[in-house]
């Protein structure tokens, strides 16, 4: 009996090992460096939110990729959701790969939520799309600054 249990122990840990190897591979393919996120509550204008970032992605899917959204989430409830701009930032080249950097934050204007001023921390969730995948991110307890 002790050793049905043992071969299924381990048939089951290399089920596990073969099928975590694949979801490491494919959730490295874009990496998030950074992420930020304020609410601009300076007098003068209206209260606007904002968020920035800086993601790295092998060179070689630099062309098939595609950052569809942004999600922000307080509580488990959305409280904003927009596509991000995106810039080029570096390439860092090493002796197998060569990696290249974006810079990527909101638009102007995001109007602050009741919500959004109750949050402290919050949770991104970012989608990507690389060739034929679909690529979620998901980033937890990332503090809001105020700037007044």
């Amino acid at each position: 009996m002790r050793l049905i249990f043992f071969g299924l122990s381990l048939f089951m840990f290399f089920v596990n090992a073969c099928c975590s190897s694949s979801e490491i591979k494919k959730d490295t393919d874009i990496t998030v460096l950074e992420i930020n996120c304020w609410l601009n509550l300076m007098p003068g204008g209206d209260p606007s939110f904002h968020y920035s970032g800086t993601l790295a992605i092998n060179k070689e899917y630099s062309d098939k990729f595609k950052f569809l959204s942004v999600q922000v989430f307080y509580k488990d409830e959305l409280i904003h959701q927009s596509q991000p701009l995106i810039h080029f930032f570096d390439e860092v080249v090493t002796d197998t790969t060569s990696i290249i950097k974006f810079n990527f934050y909101s638009e102007q204007g995001i109007k602050v939520t009741d919500k959004m001023m109750k949050a402290e921390r919050v949770n991104f969730h970012l989608l990507f799309e690389l060739g034929d995948d679909t690529l979620e991110k998901h980033l937890s307890d990332v503090s809001i600054t105020r700037a007044y």
